[in-house]
């Protein structure tokens, strides 16, 4: 998953791809364990979404997007618009869902 800025973001979503961003912060655990559960679901949606994350500790801000500060939070994006908002990490099967269930409204 590419590290990403607000700019990066906003340039993805204005290019009108299908986007799944992580807000994560350093140290938090959850983060750490969410890696190698998103690494997977990202190689089943080669070419279709392209996956990124942003740090919380460096851009402050996203955690208005969020509305929580609770982390990590997930994002599902599709023809500019967000298709769906999952907070905190709760294992590969349920984030799978709640991609899959995003990319399909």
């Amino acid at each position: 998953m590419i590290d990403w800025s607000p700019v990066d973001l906003q340039g993805h979503l204005d290019a009108g791809q299908a986007v799944f961003l992580k807000l994560w912060k350093k140290g938090c655990g959850a983060c750490k364990l969410s890696i190698p559960a998103i690494e997977r679901i990202e190689a089943g949606y080669t070419g279709q979404v392209i996956f990124g994350q942003i740090c919380t500790d460096d851009h402050p801000e996203m955690l208005e997007v969020s509305g929580s500060e609770a982390l990590p939070s997930f994002f599902v994006f599709k023809d500019r618009q967000q298709k769906g908002q999952f907070t905190g990490f709760k294992g590969l099967e349920k984030l799978r869902g709640f991609v899959a269930e995003s990319l399909a409204r």
